[in-house]
């Protein structure tokens, strides 16, 4: 049989502090430790009577008897007198039993100082907070790369409660590790630290391989971190370190470093953790700013484009009319209309392929160009050429149509070319007529129809080696088209038909 000194030294020796009160909420039993949890000794604790310990006005304790007799437990903190501090906070629990001989009911509380588990969730909710600001940082988002570095560095010192944090990434030939940012809270702001040769410390930089933190209590008796002690740990006194590497895409980039001076320290598994996070946060600015600098190298590198093409594209324009206007000049010292009219053909067939340019120039996009706007232009100037046809009406049926520049020019020259043959052919000895262009688009397909209502011609015997009509398919079948063409004594029509790129 056990004897009851025995049980009372078992009982003695909980790290929980016990007591057994009746249903008249008197002492019956308490645990001899209990003065190490309030101060009081067990008689003092007697005399002032147990509900009296607990600050709380609003704490009932028949209330608490109840749930404990409904339920079988019930569970709480509340804030407890202590003899030496204004209050200590306790986290009980309360038992429900029945004397066995009595059946009298009887409440076993045990008592757990709870001001350590107090701290750590103070702490988990402080650095969550933190984790939850930085996340909303507009600074990390935009880029603001100094900026956000210096609120990462700052924030991190807060939460982690730590006299240095570092942030280091590596250069280009990664010959060499550069700091970014020295937070000191000693100084509350960012102070210069020189670079550190990667050369120096191969065996530091080669745990990154195996270890996620490399996680070091005292460096002066830690073999981690031996090759930093002399040039770096040393002269800044640091005792204790948590570096955490920062990786892009799997690859360490550089590495987070939490400093304490003056003397060892545990780093917890929540510091661990939230080490983790302020890496990944850094490795996010980061890559934001490298985002940013890549996309303005492109705008500018756009820019530069545009305004090249622009101007390749304008001095184009103006080569071409340079040689139409020498063709004019040259046509005046023809001596007969036939070379006459090759000359202003010619320079047509130039000023169609200059206004494509022209229209290049001043689209806001190189890709493609409203056709729509060179016909109108183009038909003007072929008008133009043509004065003394005035009786000839132009009919005009155009929507917009974007077509890419390989398609541009040959498209604009089978106009040039079906215009100007039908102001010269299909008129001949009528007084009036009219040219109809029309200009469509349908399901990705793009249709060009050119007729008029001249004389027509027999299809049979258009000489083989006529150079408009090679020209023309020529170009259809640059821009892999077809022509479906009709001519009879009402008139002629080219229907030409082509897939957009």
């Amino acid at each position: 049989m056990v004897s009851k000194s025995f049980f009372n030294l078992i009982v003695n020796n909980f790290l929980e502090h016990v007591f057994v009160l009746n249903a008249n909420r008197e002492i019956i039993f308490q645990t001899e430790n209990n003065n190490a949890l309030l101060g009081y000794s067990n008689s003092e604790i007697i005399q002032k009577g147990f509900e009296s310990l607990f600050i709380n006005p609003q704490f009932i304790l028949n209330e608490a008897f109840d749930k404990a007799k409904k339920y079988g437990e019930y569970y709480g903190t509340e804030n407890f007198e202590h003899k030496t501090k204004k209050y200590i906070n306790v986290a009980f629990r309360i038992l429900y039993q029945e004397d066995e001989n009595s059946k009298e009911p009887l409440y076993v509380f045990y008592l757990r100082d709870n001001t350590q588990q107090n701290l750590v969730r103070k702490d988990i909710i402080k650095k969550s907070l933190t984790i939850e600001n930085l996340s909303k940082s507009r600074k990390i988002r935009d880029g603001k790369f100094d900026e956000a570095i210096y609120e990462i560095l700052e924030s991190s010192s807060r939460a982690m409660q730590v006299t240095r944090v570092n942030a280091w990434v590596f250069d280009n030939e990664k010959t060499q590790i550069q700091c970014i940012g020295n937070f000191d809270t000693r100084v509350n702001k960012l102070v210069p630290q020189t670079a550190l040769p990667r050369i120096a410390m191969p065996l530091y930089f080669n745990l990154f391989e195996t270890e996620k933190i490399i996680i070091t209590r005292d460096t002066r008796s830690e073999k981690k971190t031996a090759e930093l002690y002399d040039f770096y740990l040393k002269p800044h006194d640091i005792q204790s370190l948590m570096d955490v590497p920062v990786r892009i895409e799997g690859e360490m980039i550089g590495v987070i470093c939490f400093e304490n001076v003056g003397a060892p320290r545990e780093w917890t598994l929540q510091e661990q953790k939230y080490g983790l996070v302020a890496a990944q946060m850094l490795s996010l600015t980061i890559e934001t700013n490298n985002k940013q600098k890549a996309k303005q190298a492109l705008e500018l590198a756009l820019k530069e484009q545009t305004i090249l093409l622009q101007e390749v594209n304008h001095r184009v324009k103006n080569n071409l009319s340079i040689v139409a206007s020498l063709m004019n000049l040259q046509s005046e010292k023809s001596h007969d209309d036939y070379h006459k009219q090759l000359f202003m053909e010619c320079r047509n067939r130039l000023d169609s392929i200059a206004s494509v340019h022209e229209l290049i120039y001043k689209a806001k996009t190189y890709s493609h160009i409203n056709f729509k706007e060179y016909l109108n232009q183009i038909i003007e100037h072929i008008s133009s050429s043509y004065q003394s046809f005035s009786h000839i009406k132009i009919i005009k049926g155009i929507t917009d149509v974007h077509v890419d520049i390989s398609s541009a020019i040959p498209l604009a020259l089978i106009v040039n070319e079906l215009i100007t043959n039908a102001y010269k052919h299909a008129f001949i000895n009528q007084k009036d007529g009219f040219i109809e262009i029309s200009l469509l688009e349908n399901n990705n397909q793009v249709f060009l129809t050119i007729k008029d209502n001249g004389q027509g011609f027999d299809k049979a015997i258009v000489p083989k080696n006529s150079i408009g009509m090679d020209i023309l398919n020529g170009l259809i079948e640059q821009i892999e088209g077809t022509c479906k063409l009709t001519s009879d004594e009402k008139g002629t029509a080219y229907k030409i038909s082509f897939s957009k790129k």
